[in-house]
């Protein structure tokens, strides 16, 4: 939203009218992604979304996992009663959860554990009896920890999830950050087999604690995890996929006038590294396959194909709709029919790859 300059209000109205003249006649919800604070938890709430996604990845802690066990032992003496209390709770317990799935809350593990997270737990309780005294029992909360740094363990997972539990706090998902590369616009990067070991793991604990789903973020175009996803959670997940709708939108203007995405692509090329400091992606402004000098000679279908270019285009959305957002909105209003062509095409190939049957 500071990219695009826009609010929760100005969001959720444009996709009621979007509901509305699609003629879809069920219900829908509405997720305000990866709240970080106070002011757009309140924010959201009173624009009438449905569905908070709460960001811890700003709340943990993660250079405990880095110190000795002497520097922990020094910190957690120092540390509150409160936080002592809950670790006396947990530590030295071992839970087997299934064949391949053991909890392992020995001091070692866990006190990095308990010293870098219960910081995000105590946020999500204070976020979370906001939401209560406001909306009752009317809405759903994710807990997002893929953003943070680090793989999740199948302990951290345990120990969020249980003690939200034990603290009355009803979450409908949790996103954990699995192994590998979720960059934006392109395929999953890393080990689809060391993936599918990870999600079972959290599979086994959501299983046992009970009443959420899995989350996968930056699902878009993620295609060779999609049918293990779908298969080891069994149905039962939540996945976020929205982003590629932009390369939709920049495709049908390449297609219709030409022109016009030539200049896109230069606004794109000049604001790569400002566009760059708020996403991780592996592209360089020197690896891309055309410079703008040279982009009316590309082939555009294999163009949009790239990897580097999806990336490149993906997170200039800001900088593009800053200077030619006015004229790329009347090109596309022009041009309706083929644009919902467009994200038609886009939405129904993720949802195929992912419930393994054409739609």
């Amino acid at each position: 939203m500071r990219k695009t300059h826009r609010t929760f209000v100005a969001v959720l109205l444009d996709a009621i009218w979007g509901v509305l003249e699609s003629g879809y006649q069920g219900s829908f919800g509405a997720d305000a992604d990866h709240i970080k604070d106070e002011r757009y938890l309140c924010e959201a709430r009173d624009a009438g979304f449905t569905i908070y996604t709460l960001d811890l990845s700003e709340d943990v802690n993660h250079r405990a996992f880095l110190e000795s066990i002497s520097l922990l032992r020094e910190r957690f003496q120092a540390s509150s009663s409160w936080v002592q209390e809950v670790f006396k709770r947990y530590v030295g317990k071992r839970y087997i959860l299934g064949q391949e799935v053991t909890v392992d809350l020995s001091e070692e593990k866990f006190l990095p554990i308990v010293l870098a997270y219960l910081p995000a737990i105590e946020k999500v309780e204070r976020f979370h009896a906001l939401l209560r005294e406001s909306l009752g029992s009317s809405f759903s909360l994710e807990i997002s920890l893929d953003e943070g740094e680090g793989v999740t363990s199948p302990e951290v997972h345990f120990f969020i999830a249980e003690e939200l539990h034990r603290r009355g706090i009803d979450f409908q998902s949790l996103a954990p950050r699995f192994p590998g590369s979720f960059e934006k616009g392109i395929d999953y990067i890393g080990s689809t087999e060391e993936f599918a070991r990870a999600l079972r793991s959290h599979v086994t604990i959501q299983k046992n604690l009970g009443g959420y789903r899995l989350s996968l973020h930056s699902g878009s175009d993620k295609f060779s995890i999609y049918p293990i996803f779908f298969q080891e959670t069994e149905g039962f997940f939540h996945l976020k996929t929205s982003g590629t709708s932009w390369l939709a939108a920049l495709e049908t203007v390449a297609e219709v006038k030409p022109e016009l995405f030539f200049r896109i692509y230069r606004v794109a090329y000049e604001t790569f590294e400002e566009n760059l400091k708020a996403y991780r992606i592996s592209v360089r402004k020197e690896e891309l396959p055309v410079t703008p000098e040279n982009v009316m000679e590309a082939d555009l279908r294999q163009l949009f194909a790239h990897p580097g270019v999806r990336q490149f285009l993906h997170i200039a959305y800001g900088s593009v709709l800053d200077a030619l957002g006015e004229e790329l909105r009347d090109v596309l209003a022009q041009v309706e029919v083929r644009h919902y062509e467009k994200i038609e095409e886009n939405l129904r190939k993720h949802l195929s790859v992912l419930f393994g049957k054409r739609l």
